[in-house]
C-alpha cells in the first residue's frame, strides 16, 4: 500500500527521454511504497497569460501535503521560471532534489556521464580497433560537456593513446557538426578513425555532413552518440549511442530524495547501456528495423484511436453547458476521448464564482471543489491538501499527472490523471487540446452562472470602439478620476490605411502603460488618461514600437494636444482638444515623401547588400542629391550613409553569430567589395574585430 507521495516538477513531457526519466521516478518510487505526482506545463519561450496560467501548476505542491519533491532542472528551458521555481524549494521545508542543477541547499543529482563516455570510446578501440579517435562535446566551461570529454581523455589514456588535442568543443546543436565536415573535407583536420560525439543530435547531423560530402559511415570514419534518443534508429545507419541514462536520472533522483526523507531504498544496477549500430561498424539492420517498427507501431495505434475523436464537437459541447452538473455530465460522455488515462479527476477553487477582474490569477484556495470523477460524487469539498480525496483511502503506488486548469490568466483549479505508466502520458497536442477545452467550457459556465454577466458585457460594449477594441468617448470619460492629464495624439494623413492603423492600435495596446484607459475618437487621433507620466515618454514609446512593426516614425510627425482636466469639465475639455487637433491647418511640408522614405529604409534595412548610393536612392524619390539627403536626415534624425553602414554591421553581427560562413564571404554578403575595408570599418564601430566578436558570441 502506498505510505507517501513523491511530488515531480518537470515542464512538458513529452518526447521518449521524458517517458524514461519518469519510468525511472516511478520505478524506483514504487520499491518504497509512494504514488509519484508529476506537475507538469506547456513550454513556451514566451511569456504571455497563457503561458503564466499554465505555470500557475508549480505552486501546486507547496499547498498540498508531500513528502518529497523532485524538480527536474535540466528541463527547465526558461531560466527565469526555472530559478523561481528553484527559490521556492530551497526555502521550503520539504526534502527536495534538483537534477543536474546545484542551487543554494537544494542537493544536486548527476548522472556519472564520463562513465558511459568512457564506455563507448572504449568499445570503439577495443571492438573496433580504432586509434584516431576524436570527441566533440558541447560549449568549453560546459558542465556536462566537460564531464563526458574527461570520459573519453580516461578512455583513450587507460588504453595507451594520447587524448592531447583531440576533443573539439561545439554547442550541443547543429553548428559544431556542420563546423567539424568542413574542417575534415578541407583538410585543416587530419581525418579520424571515429568520432565520439557527446550527444544525439551532434552524431545525427554529423553523419548527414559527412555522407553529403562523400565520406562513408562508419567505413571512412565512425560516429557514436550519447542521449539514447529514437532519432537514432532513424538515420541510415542508426547511430551506435549510450541509452537509458535518463532513467537512471530517474532512479537516483528517488534514491537521493529517499535519504532525505530518512527512508531506505532500493540498490538496483544502473539501466545505462550502450546501444550499438551501424554508425561504428556493429548493429544489426534486423534489430535496429524492429525497434523501430516498434516504436512506429506505438505512434499509428495512438494516432488510429484519436481519429474518431476528430470529428466529436467536443470543444463546441463543454462550450454549451449552463451549469456544472450539466458540465460534468457532458465531460462524463466524452470519457472516451482520453482511453490511455485510468482515471480522470477536475478540481475548481472554491472562489470559481469570482468574475473579472477580481479573479483568480495565482496560487489556489484553501479548498477544492471535486466537478468531476470517476470515483466519487460531484462537487465534493476538500482541503488542497488532500489533492484528490481518492487518495486518503488505501491504494497501490499510482502515478499522476497534474496540469494547470486555467482560461488565460484565469486560474480556475486544476486536472489530475492518472496512468499505469508514464509510457501512457504525453503533453502533446491532443492533451492540451482536450485541457483548454475544458478550461474554455467551464469559463463559459462560470460566466453564465453569474447574472449580472450579460448586463455586464452589454454595458462594456457600449463603452468600447468596436474598430479598435480601446475605449468609446463614452466609456473613457468613465474611466477618468477627479483629476486627470489628457493626452491626445494624432497621426498623420494616410496613417488611416489599414496596415499602418492596424499597427498603430498594436503599437497603443503593446505600450508599457497598458493599463491606462485609451480612447480611439475617430480621425486618427488616439487618447491617454495620464498620472504623471510625462507625456514625451509615451510618444517616444509608441513611435519605438511602431518602428518594431516597420513603421518608421517620431515623435516630431506626431500633433499632440494635452491639459490637466477634472471629472466635471473632462467632456467638455476633451471635445475642445479634438476640435482644435482635427481642424488644425498646420501641414508638414514633405509629408507627401514619409511612405516613400519609410518604404526605402525598411529595404536598406532587409537589404545592406546590395548596391546602395545617394544618387541611386535620391533619383528613386524624386529628389536632388541634396534635398534627399536633407529630407533622410529629417525623417531619420541620422544620415543615409551612417544608416546603411549600421545595417550593414547589424547584419555582419547576424552572420558572424549564427553562420559558419568566412569572413570573406560575410563581408560580401554585406555589401562590401572589400574584406578588409570591412573589417577596418567593424572594429572602429564595435571596437573589436570580426574574429573576436565571432569567438565572444560562441562563448569561446
Amino acid at each position: 500500500m502506498s505510505h507517501g507521495r513523491i511530488a515531480v516538477l518537470m515542464p512538458e513531457v513529452y518526447d521518449a527521454l521524458d517517458k524514461e526519466f519518469l519510468t525511472g521516478v516511478k520505478t524506483a518510487a514504487g520499491e518504497i511504497d509512494h504514488d509519484v505526482m508529476v506537475f507538469t506545463s506547456v513550454v513556451s519561450e514566451i511569456s504571455d497569460s497563457y503561458i503564466c496560467g499554465e505555470n500557475n501548476i508549480y505552486e501546486l505542491p507547496f499547498f498540498a501535503k508531500v513528502d518529497g519533491i523532485i524538480m527536474a532542472a535540466n528541463r527547465f528551458r526558461k531560466e527565469k521560471l526555472k530559478r523561481q521555481v528553484l527559490e521556492r524549494l530551497d526555502s521550503c521545508s520539504i526534502p527536495c532534489v534538483a537534477v543536474e542543477e546545484r542551487f543554494g541547499n537544494i542537493r544536486g543529482v548527476f548522472l556519472d556521464q564520463g562513465k558511459s563516455i568512457y564506455s563507448i570510446t572504449e568499445h570503439l578501440i577495443s571492438c573496433h580497433g580504432y586509434k584516431k579517435i576524436i570527441c566533440l562535446t558541447g560549449p568549453q566551461g560546459n558542465h556536462e560537456a566537460e564531464e563526458r570529454a574527461d570520459g573519453f581523455a580516461q578512455a583513450m589514456k587507460d588504453n595507451g593513446l594520447d587524448p592531447t588535442d583531440s576533443v573539439i568543443y561545439g554547442d550541443f546543436w547543429n553548428n559544431a557538426p556542420v563546423r567539424l565536415t568542413e574542417s575534415i573535407v578541407s583538410g585543416e583536420l587530419k581525418r579520424p578513425q571515429a568520432i565520439v560525439c557527446t550527444n544525439d543530435i551532434m552524431a545525427i547531423t554529423l553523419c548527414q555532413e559527412l555522407q553529403k560530402h562523400g565520406i562513408n559511415v562508419p567505413d571512412d570514419i565512425a560516429v557514436t552518440g550519447y542521449d539514447g534518443s529514437i532519432y537514432t534508429l532513424m538515420t541510415r545507419p542508426a547511430i551506435t549511442t549510450v541509452c537509458g541514462g535518463d532513467m537512471s536520472l530517474g532512479i537516483l533522483a528517488v534514491r537521493a530524495l529517499s535519504e532525505q526523507m530518512g527512508i531506505k531504498c532500493g540498490t538496483a544496477d544502473s539501466p545505462v547501456y550502450i546501444r550499438t549500430g551501424g554508425s561504428c561498424g556493429c548493429g544489426s539492420i534486423e534489430k535496429e528495423k524492429e525497434a523501430l517498427l516498434q516504436y512506429t507501431e506505438k505512434i499509428l495505434r495512438t494516432q488510429l484511436e484519436r481519429k474518431n475523436f476528430t470529428f466529436t464537437n467536443y470543444i463546441a459541447k463543454m462550450s454549451d453547458c449552463e451549469s456544472i452538473p450539466k458540465f460534468s455530465a457532458v465531460l462524463d460522455s466524452l470519457r472516451y476521448m482520453m482511453p490511455e488515462c485510468r482515471a480522470i479527476n477536475i478540481c475548481i477553487c472554491e472562489d470559481w464564482r469570482v468574475d473579472s477582474p477580481e479573479y483568480r490569477k495565482h496560487g489556489f484556495s484553501d479548498n477544492m471543489e471535486l466537478i468531476y470523477s470517476e470515483n466519487q460524487p460531484g462537487q465534493l469539498m476538500f482541503p488542497i491538501g488532500k489533492l484528490l480525496p481518492q487518495l486518503e483511502h488505501p491504494h497501490e503506488p499510482q502515478f499522476w499527472v497534474f496540469s494547470s486548469l486555467h482560461y488565460s490568466d484565469r486560474i480556475i483549479g486544476y486536472i489530475a490523471t492518472s496512468y499505469s505508466d508514464a509510457e501512457r502520458f504525453a503533453v502533446d497536442d491532443h492533451y492540451i487540446s482536450w485541457c483548454d477545452a475544458v478550461a474554455n467550457g467551464l469559463d463559459i459556465v462560470i460566466k453564465k452562472s453569474n447574472t449580472e454577466f450579460i448586463w455586464q458585457k452589454l454595458e462594456e460594449k457600449n463603452m468600447t470602439d468596436m474598430r479598435t477594441g480601446l475605449l468609446s468617448r463614452r466609456g473613457f470619460l468613465s474611466k477618468l478620476n477627479n483629476t486627470n492629464e489628457i493626452l491626445l495624439i494624432k497621426f498623420p494623413q494616410g496613417y488611416e490605411k489599414i496596415n499602418y492603423f492596424v499597427s498603430i492600435v498594436s503599437a497603443i495596446l503593446r505600450s508599457e502603460w497598458a493599463d491606462l484607459p485609451k480612447v480611439y475618437l475617430g480621425e486618427n487621433v488616439f487618447g491617454l488618461a495620464l498620472r504623471g507620466e510625462v507625456k514625451e515618454s509615451v510618444t517616444k514609446e509608441i513611435c519605438h514600437t511602431l518602428t518594431e512593426l516597420g513603421i518608421y516614425t517620431d515623435e516630431s510627425r506626431l500633433t499632440v494636444s494635452s491639459g490637466e482636466v477634472t471629472f466635471q469639465t473632462a467632456e467638455n475639455k476633451l471635445d475642445r482638444m479634438f476640435t482644435a487637433l482635427t481642424e488644425s491647418l498646420t501641414k508638414r511640408s514633405n509629408e507627401i515623401y514619409s511612405d516613400i522614405f519609410a518604404n526605402l529604409r525598411k529595404e536598406m534595412r532587409y537589404s545592406p547588400q546590395s548596391d546602395w548610393s545617394i544618387s541611386a536612392a535620391a533619383a528613386r524619390t524624386g529628389l536632388s542629391r541634396s534635398h534627399f539627403q536633407r529630407l533622410y536626415k529629417k525623417y531619420f534624425n541620422i544620415s543615409f550613409n551612417e544608416e546603411l553602414i549600421n545595417f550593414r554591421l547589424d547584419r555582419a553581427k547576424y552572420l558572424l553569430t549564427d553562420t559558419p560562413m568566412t569572413i570573406q564571404q560575410i563581408a560580401g554578403q554585406c555589401g562590401y567589395t572589400n574584406s578588409a575595408h570591412f573589417m577596418r570599418q567593424f572594429k572602429q564601430r564595435t571596437g573589436i574585430s570580426p574574429g573576436q566578436f565571432r569567438k565572444a558570441g560562441s562563448g569561446e
